[in-house]
């Protein structure tokens, strides 16, 4: 089942890996053993995502005035994604990201915002003029947390649905985005905004875990639904009036990058499910990306994901 359009308001990278034995420790010099340039940024990662998975995608963002504004946008339109509301900023650098992958597949990112952190609420008011009952809006948090507000009640305001990926990890109580549909975290996020809301749950939830009662604190406080994705264990869930577990297919990392991007896209192309046939289907395109080197040159295609089997999903009433 398909939804109407898939919004993205989000950030637009140039992304330059590098690939290690493994990531330096703090004061430590590692040499390299290759370097790749690719399209990246949470924001576009998602879009693209969203796209692949075969929904009508259009990405709301900025970008600067520079030789790599460009490059940027065609990638997007070359994965099948509207740019027709990417806006360039003048004098302003386009995002860069450096990202660094071990041999395990693990990865550390260093981001510079450039444009991005320069979109606002005008901005994302242009970008989502169309919205509509239907729709479904993704934000990040790659962008200010002004505009990311602004979107969310716009587009709730206009009977669309809102999903966001609280990515990277807010600091503070100014940065949390209240009107959403579907709140999308792994561990350490889900621990900060727990923190920030002052949350400390210690019964048992989804999985049997504290973590899934934490996470199902965070849900009510935000009044949303919410996944906490937990890289090759799955995901847990509180949706639909349950709460549960979806394993991950078992499978060989090679580099992690963009494979919370790809589940968020997912998520969002197949909003129209149930909640727990979408997070299966997004777990397996997760866990696909994973097998790939590279950032968005790892989202695999609606097609590729479908036959990846999965074990049952662990639930219990919310």
């Amino acid at each position: 089942m398909m939804n109407g359009t898939v919004i993205v308001l989000g950030s637009i990278n140039a992304d330059t890996s590098y690939r290690m034995t493994a990531l330096p420790a703090p004061g430590e010099t590692v040499l390299a053993s290759t370097t790749s340039a690719s399209p990246g940024g949470k924001g576009a990662n998602q879009a693209i995502a969203a796209a692949a998975a075969g929904a009508v995608t259009r990405m709301v963002g900025m970008v600067g005035d520079d030789s790599e504004a460009a490059a940027q946008v065609a990638a997007l339109a070359l994965r099948g994604v509207d740019t027709g509301s990417v806006a360039t900023r003048r004098g302003a650098a386009t995002g860069r990201a450096v990202v660094f992958v071990d041999d395990s597949g693990e990865n550390s990112i260093v981001v510079l915002p450039g444009a991005n952190d320069l979109l606002d609420g005008d901005v994302a008011a242009t970008g989502l003029a169309s919205i509509s009952t239907g729709d479904v809006l993704v934000l990040q948090n790659e962008v200010p947390a002004d505009a990311n507000r602004a979107a969310a009640r716009l587009a709730r305001s206009l009977g669309a649905m809102v999903i966001w990926n609280a990515a990277p990890a807010p600091t503070a109580a100014a940065d949390l985005v209240h009107d959403i549909d579907l709140l999308v975290v792994n561990e350490h996020e889900l621990r900060q905004i727990s923190g920030i809301l002052g949350i400390e749950a210690t019964a048992e939830g989804p999985g049997n875990s504290a973590l899934g009662a934490l996470l199902a604190e965070c849900a009510r406080a935000l009044d949303t639904e919410a996944i906490c994705t937990l890289g090759p264990d799955g995901a847990i869930f509180c949706a639909d009036g349950l709460s549960g577990r979806v394993p991950a297919p078992k499978v060989r990392a090679v580099d992690t990058t963009a494979a919370g991007d790809t589940v968020v896209g997912y998520l969002a192309a197949h909003a129209g499910l149930p909640m727990e046939e979408r997070l299966r289907l997004a777990a397996a395109a997760g866990a696909l990306a994973v097998t790939v080197v590279g950032a968005s040159s790892s989202i695999p295609q609606l097609d590729d994901v479908v036959p990846l089997p999965v074990a049952p999903t662990e639930r219990t009433p919310a």
